[in-house]
């Protein structure tokens, strides 16, 4: 045998070995895998991965959490204030000690219904308010029913405060107050006896809360985003569960 045929005889034994080598190696693989390059997940990770979504929660800004107890505080921000208003198709309606008291109105219509300045107050019908300033004063009726007015001069000129529009009025509550006669008031659904649920219930979530002290909180009800001067202010004892006064006012 020539040496040529015993060097191709060589050649053909080791690509036999190589083919079989290669034939054993793939029957030993594994089954190819249809979902190769996607991720599994066992029910146990599907079950954690529900629980933490469940308890994830929106970071909360406000760091007061007396309110909390009546309002969802996440809505607030670090000043607590909300992006929550009455809209601008909201309109003040209120009744105190038996008369209608409107917003914007002038010193001769509270007149007309019986309600005057009172002793003691600096100003009177005839005295001079300077240009965009605010007056506060007290009015009172015959029957002893007070209450706070604000005057504002909405011109660039002085005039006299008859000419002035009452653009915001407060009334204290009294009816926790012993030995005293019981004024009745009714703003927009909000009267003297309610409690804190109850104004969030008529009103709403206010727009802004704040803190005076332990015992008095104010909430704000505003008409708009860009009308923050108008709409109504509760004044509430967290402890008491009370209304100390009420506010509403409308600049005009």
């Amino acid at each position: 045998m020539k040496g040529s045929d015993v060097l191709l005889i060589f050649k053909r034994l080791i690509c036999i070995v190589i083919v079989a080598a290669a034939l054993i190696g793939f029957s030993s693989c594994n089954e190819a895998d249809d979902n190769y390059g996607e991720s599994r997940m066992n029910a146990e990770d599907i079950q954690n991965s529900l629980d933490l979504a469940e308890h994830d929660e929106t970071p909360i800004m406000s760091s007061d959490r007396v309110m909390s107890k009546y309002f969802d505080i996440s809505l607030f921000d670090e000043e607590n204030y909300a992006d929550i208003y009455l809209g601008k198709k909201f309109e003040i309606e209120s009744t105190y000690a038996g008369d209608v008291l409107e917003v914007p109105t002038d010193i001769s219509k509270m007149n007309e219904l019986g309600w005057e300045l009172s002793d003691g107050n600096s100003y009177d019908e005839n005295s001079l308010v300077f240009s965009y300033e605010t007056i506060e004063t007290v009015l009172k009726n015959e029957t002893g029913a007070s209450v706070k007015a604000w005057f504002y001069n909405s011109s660039r000129s002085s005039k006299k405060l008859s000419e002035c529009n009452i653009v915001k009025f407060l009334i204290n509550n009294d009816f926790y107050t012993e030995g005293v006669q019981h004024y009745e008031f009714n703003v927009n659904g909000i009267t003297n006896s309610l409690v804190i649920t109850d104004i969030v219930n008529i009103l709403g979530t206010p727009s802004h809360f704040y803190k005076v002290s332990d015992n008095l909180y104010y909430m704000d009800y505003f008409i708009s985003k860009n009308d923050r001067c108008n709409g109504i202010t509760v004044y509430v004892n967290p402890v008491e569960d009370s209304i100390v006064s009420i506010e509403f006012s409308y600049y005009k």
